[in-house]
């Protein structure tokens, strides 16, 4: 089968590989879509894990094999999933720290070499302990596309909920890509006002569209250096941090009133720097915190959001790649634009115009 090997940074080919086998209690997808997901971006961009390794892991597929043992799974099923699951036993799972479960750590996907996802390739094995408690059944009506938006949406819903947003909250979200995009339609249902900053005109039409009560250009400041009414320090709760600009953290923790929260989302980089004025966490009790990956206890009510479509993912795609161009994908996905929100590959082959709908107000 064809696969989008990783051989170094940087580096990516499409290389013939060996088609996973299903052993006992596993299952083998075919690859239907797979989304591109900004933590593998940083991965081949950085070098993070050695070579070879086959990245994607906002997979959905049809199954075209299953393992002995397997009783709930036929050839054919569409089914997406989520490639980390905790052990539930540990003392990291049980104050629900489930990210940071050795368990959780071990990817149980792979299409070949060691696992690491395995969505960009034809076929795709599923580990066993995923098959129980992973893999998710795709109802008639959703389509592949939306069905990968399951797993990241999942861990958007973990940093609302560490958020603790409530109805009358005033979120602030810094970055209006695919993820942003995706936080403030949950922050919304969590009963929150959203403004949001990106420095993308075009996405903040998106943003407007999908609820923003307001949207700016450039990061806030500190109050008495702001010139924008809009974000004041005193009356923004929560500050979501959807960009991986080191100056965002700064940023959000200036735009949060006293004892208001900021949550990290897109610093997932162990290594990462940024400075920022401890002050506001001590004297004035702004809370920083970190969100992480997906929960398991979420899944269910993640994937609820997708399929009823109470959270709109269709309109956040603006890109298709076949398999065979997943530098496209990567560069595209890898460089934000007016033009580019979410990019999927898919397995199959495409038009030559893989631009899926442009954004609107781009015009």
């Amino acid at each position: 089968m064809k696969a989008a090997v990783y051989r170094g940074p940087n580096k990516v080919y499409i290389e013939e590989v060996p088609r996973p086998e299903s052993g006992p209690g596993e299952v083998v997808l075919q690859v239907q879509a797979c989304g591109v997901c900004g933590t593998d971006l940083k991965k081949i961009a950085h070098g993070d894990l050695p070579p070879p390794r086959i990245f994607g892991h906002e997979v959905a597929g049809r199954v075209s094999a299953v393992g002995a043992g397997v009783r709930n799974w036929k050839p054919g099923d569409r089914a997406l999933f989520f490639h980390h699951i905790p052990c539930r036993s540990c003392d990291l799972c049980r104050a629900k720290a489930y990210a940071q479960c050795p368990q959780y750590l071990r990817v149980g996907t792979t299409a070949g070499f060691e696992p690491a996802g395995g969505g960009f390739a034809e076929y795709v094995k599923v580990s066993n302990w995923i098959v129980r408690e992973g893999l998710v059944r795709i109802p008639q009506g959703v389509s592949d596309e939306e069905a990968t938006f399951v797993e990241p949406v999942n861990t958007c819903l973990k940093g609302i909920r560490k958020a603790g947003i409530r109805p009358g909250s005033t979120v602030l979200i810094l970055g209006s890509g695919p993820v942003g995009l995706i936080l403030l339609q949950l922050a919304k249902l969590a009963g929150g006002s959203v403004v949001v900053a990106d420095p993308i005109p075009e996405r903040l039409a998106m943003a407007k569209q999908l609820g923003a009560t307001d949207t700016y250009t450039s990061f806030p400041r500190k109050r008495e250096s702001t010139t924008d009414p809009r974000v004041r320090e005193d009356d923004i709760d929560i500050a979501l941090v959807a960009a991986a600009a080191p100056q965002a953290i700064q940023s959000a923790l200036d735009a949060v009133r006293p004892a208001g929260r900021v949550v990290l989302f897109a610093q997932t980089r162990v290594g990462e720097m940024a400075q920022v004025d401890v002050g506001q966490i001590g004297k004035l009790e702004k809370d920083l915190i970190g969100s992480y990956s997906a929960s398991v206890d979420l899944q269910q009510e993640a994937a609820d959001f997708v399929f009823s479509r109470k959270i709109q993912v269709a309109p956040l795609i603006t890109h298709r790649f076949p398999l065979d161009r997943i530098n496209e994908a990567i560069q595209v996905a890898s460089t934000p634009s007016a033009q580019s929100l979410k990019v999927i590959v898919t397995a199959i082959s495409l038009a030559s115009n893989e631009i899926a709908s442009p954004l609107r107000g781009s015009q």
